[in-house]
């Protein structure tokens, strides 16, 4: 509204003849004039003021939803990393679970003679490993829960648990149709934006080319005959365009470069977009293998090797690879999950959608 604004009136006051000497002594030869004054713009300045204006506020609106956009996929990011690191606590309580029936099996056979105390020192080394990797579980879960609250101001954690599916695993959106959503993306419309303000500061410095001009009117009084008398001027400055033409050039380079900004923007985010997408295929087919196929057989063979532990077909060290093969294909499982999730947020903001990341609360 301030850049549309037109120049405000003036108004002036004007003595002349007086305080001299001679006959210009005195007021008595006083001529006082009060005029009114108006410069008229031409070339529609202000109107493409306001343009450039609104053009202007637009790029603080996209940077504002820019912003936005970013402190939501920032909000869900956290958030997963909650629900991740509660994951990861359980299989901590579960490897230390194990880690206490290795114990007690070893001590068994120990006391029967069966294996040497050696074996059981190596059991009871590995069982406080496993108390500090579930101390350091909870640490880091209590750290995440943390990050979390403090994007809403607070620097004490008001719950206890996060509730979510880290598994409810969807098939991809086709690259195709999300290359059609990525005009949506906050830089793109920005940089859409500042080519339209280029376009419009370039129509405001073409429009410089046209002089304004100065009409002033007003009453002069003299003071000798105590008469009246109408006064006007006009005023119109010269070599405009000359003044003008390096503004005018200025504005048409920028406008000239402006697409250009805009389709290296956007094929640097077509780039980053496919290999996104590329990542959340070999996710959702980490994830499917994990859970279909390696920890069945990973749980299966831990079963067998626990069996046959017990009965002295196997030695410590089998036993001990089939555990942590066990743990470590749940813990790739979480992980794999987990960037999925973390790469559909990612899609979601480059394409400018709401986030819908299959974790819900």
């Amino acid at each position: 509204r301030s850049a549309r604004l037109t120049p405000a009136l003036q108004t002036s006051s004007e003595l002349e003849n007086f305080a001299g000497n001679g006959i210009y002594s005195g007021n008595r030869l006083l001529e006082s004039t009060l005029s009114l004054s108006k410069v008229l713009e031409l070339g529609d300045k202000a109107k493409l003021r306001g343009d450039v204006a609104q053009n202007e506020a637009m790029i603080l609106r996209n940077e504002q939803d820019a912003t936005r956009l970013d402190l939501l996929a920032e909000t869900t990011r956290r958030f997963l990393q909650v629900v991740t690191d509660q994951e990861l606590l359980a299989i901590a309580q579960d490897s230390l679970a194990l880690a206490e029936r290795t114990h007690e099996f070893v001590a068994l056979r120990v006391a029967a003679g069966k294996l040497p105390n050696a074996e059981l020192t190596r059991v009871k080394i590995a069982l406080a490993r496993k108390r500090l990797e579930l101390e350091h579980a909870r640490h880091t879960l209590a750290g995440s829960r943390l990050k979390l609250v403090t994007l809403w101001g607070e620097t004490q954690t008001r719950f206890s648990s996060t509730e979510a599916d880290l598994f409810d695993i969807e098939q991809a959106v086709p690259f195709e149709t999300l290359v059609q959503l990525l005009e949506r993306n906050p830089d793109l419309v920005r940089f859409a934006t500042e080519s339209r303000l280029a376009e419009t500061r370039m129509q405001l410095a073409r429009s410089r080319n046209k002089a304004d001009i100065e009409v002033a009117g007003g009453v002069r009084h003299f003071n000798l005959s105590d008469d009246t008398g109408l006064v006007m001027s006009l005023k119109i400055p010269l070599g405009n365009k000359s003044r003008a033409a390096p503004k005018i050039e200025e504005a048409e380079m920028t406008s000239l470069r402006k697409p250009y900004d805009l389709e290296l923007r956007r094929l640097e985010l077509y780039a980053t977009l496919f290999e996104v997408h590329q990542e959340l295929d070999h996710a959702i087919d980490a994830v499917s293998t994990y859970r279909e196929t390696i920890i069945p057989l990973a749980d299966s063979a831990l079963k067998d090797y626990q069996k046959g532990y017990a009965a002295g077909r196997y030695s410590l060290l089998e036993l001990n690879v089939a555990q942590h093969t066990a743990l470590d294909s749940r813990r790739e499982s979480v992980m794999a999950a987990a960037d999925y999730h973390r790469y559909r947020i990612e899609i979601d903001r480059l394409t400018g959608a709401g986030l819908s990341t299959g974790v819900r609360r």
